[in-house]
């Protein structure tokens, strides 16, 4: 009787184990004191964090069991009392993390497929972000010191690792259609226009239903429905007459694009808070001192907020050419009026106001003011 009653007790405690929902956290951890408060947040539909358990670290570890989550969505850990968190996907899978006090950010995550894709995806877009820099880099160095082919050269470096880029965020949108991770990766293309918002709704119509549901699926789902909005609306391309307009100066007075016209002119469309802006503004300075005798004007539009900020960057910059701005930040309205979603932006126009080219920056942007003014390149 003992026996088949033990019998009887192991297989209800099996049975209770197949019917429970869940997942379990262990952590190692390293800087943090003994009974530090472990939170565990998750993030409600309406995009509020919501504390939903916790625990102590004791001897530098700490383990707790939560239930089977809700919503597919990120929950992170946070810490009393100090700065930082720790943020992972939550799944019906045992998590193990190392977490360290000083450096959140570096701290393991490991444990479900989720979690895995997750860090996979960042983690190989943190690299291709550091080879940028470097790249960014070698280039200010090279127009420095004035090695436009080694500069050039650095261009078509950096392009071709843009996209690669692009491509690997492409391949995580469309193979993983039933993935979180996936609905990430459609946001990011969208956000970075390498899709168009009808490219974009296509691939998110790809996706597993119950991914559409979720916060980051219905804030996708309303994104692309805003900028394939802002798409229809008239946009600024090649081949168009560019659209004539007005703004204040820096000294108060209204100036017009027809006013700023040259045989050449370039419409710039940057910021003082714009840091690739402000990059790119010693290229455009030396394409004007080069070439402003020869007929080409520019004109400045900036997304700035504040006068001070915006006349201090044009003077820092040795900006010498016209620049207007209605001071709206994005709701610059000569920026909506071309359809401008991302500065530095440039259109170059001929002399009777036919925009020929666009977006051109370091020695692509001289290569063709070159050639629009029959100058050899260097």
């Amino acid at each position: 009787m003992k026996r088949i009653a033990l019998l009887l007790t192991t297989l209800l405690l099996v049975a209770c184990q197949k019917d429970q929902k869940g997942y379990f956290i262990t952590a190692d951890t390293t800087g943090f004191e003994d009974g530090t408060v472990v939170y565990v947040n998750a993030i409600s539909q309406s995009s509020r964090p919501i504390i939903i358990d916790s625990t102590t670290i004791q001897q530098e570890k700490f383990e707790i069991a939560l239930p089977s989550p809700e919503n597919n969505d990120f929950n992170y850990l946070t810490f009393k009392d100090i700065r930082g968190n720790v943020l992972f996907l939550a799944e019906n899978n045992p998590i193990q993390m190392t977490i360290y006090k000083d450096s959140m950010r570096s701290s393991i995550i490991k444990g479900g497929s989720e979690n895995e894709l997750f860090y996979s995806y960042l983690n190989t877009l943190k690299k291709y972000n550091e080879e940028k820099i470097d790249l960014n880099t070698q280039y200010q160095i090279a127009s420095k010191l004035g090695e436009s082919d080694k500069a050039l050269t650095i261009t078509t470096k950096r392009n071709e690792l843009l996209e690669k880029e692009k491509q690997f965020r492409k391949n995580i949108a469309e193979n993983n259609a039933s993935s979180l991770v996936s609905v990430m990766a459609i946001t990011d293309l969208l956000n970075l226009k390498v899709l168009t918002p009808q490219e974009a709704k296509v691939k998110f119509a790809a996706v597993n239903d119950s991914l559409k549901s979720t916060r980051l699926g219905k804030n996708l789902d309303q994104l692309i429905t805003s900028a394939i909005t802002v798409s229809q609306q008239k946009k600024i391309d090649i081949g168009v007459v560019a659209e004539n307009f007005s703004a204040p100066t820096p000294d108060g007075k209204t100036l017009s694009l027809k006013e700023s016209m040259g045989k050449i002119t370039i419409i710039d469309f940057w910021a003082s808070w714009c840091k690739p802006c402000r990059i790119e503004n010693p290229n455009v300075v030396k394409v004007y001192n080069k070439y402003h005798d020869k007929g080409l004007n520019i004109i400045g539009v900036s997304l700035d907020k504040k006068q001070e900020a915006w006349t201090k960057a044009i003077a820092d910059d040795n900006l010498d050419w016209n620049h207007v701005s209605n001071l709206q930040f994005w709701q610059e309205p000569i920026a909506r009026a071309y359809g401008v979603r991302s500065i530095p932006a440039t259109f170059i126009l001929d002399e009777k106001g036919n925009v020929i080219a666009k977006n051109l920056r370091g020695p692509a942007l001289e290569k063709k003011i070159s050639e629009l003014l029959e100058q050899k390149p260097l």
